[in-house]
């Protein structure tokens, strides 16, 4: 699914950017040439914001790995996050897949994906070997261009049918 941003140059000050949110409100974010970051919503067909915060650069990066799911994985999702021309996605080993390697699912030289980390209970790894087995549960990060993401996905779910 694709979200329509809208981008305005604010001269002098930054850059905004809004999206429409399912409630048919709105999201602005204004990026002032200082580092600044300005949150505003907007109501359905409201012209004011009906709240602002204002946050730093640290806590806007903290801010969008949240929103991008580094912090935390929604249970299912269909749909990677995209960023431009990358996109991001949790995807889990279930329980009925044989053992794959890191590069059963990606190689190592890839020109666009990349296995960024597993989640193994509490253990996070951060750039697996190519021989860094997975195990039924882990939580894989997929970075990479969308269609990278979902041949991915495409290989474990076909590793467990088989």
């Amino acid at each position: 699914m694709d979200v329509e941003v809208r981008r305005r140059d604010l001269p002098g000050l930054g850059k905004q950017f809004e999206i429409g949110c399912a409630s048919g409100g709105r999201v602005a974010v204004v990026v002032q040439n200082n580092g600044a970051r300005h949150l505003y919503t907007f109501e359905p067909d409201a012209d004011a914001a009906s709240s602002a915060l204002q946050l730093d650069e640290a806590q806007a990066r903290v801010l969008g790995a949240i929103l991008a799911g580094v912090y935390f994985r929604p249970a299912e999702h269909d749909e990677p996050a995209v960023f431009g021309a990358v996109a991001i996605d949790w995807l889990t080993v279930e329980a009925d897949a044989p053992a794959l390697a890191v590069a059963d699912l990606v190689l190592v030289d890839h020109p666009s994906a990349t296995l960024v980390a597993i989640m193994r209970g509490e253990e996070t790894l951060v750039k697996p070997g190519p021989d860094e087995l997975l195990r039924a549960g882990d939580q894989i990060l997929i970075a990479g261009h969308r269609a990278d993401i979902f041949e991915v996905r495409a290989k474990i779910v076909e590793a467990a049918r088989t």
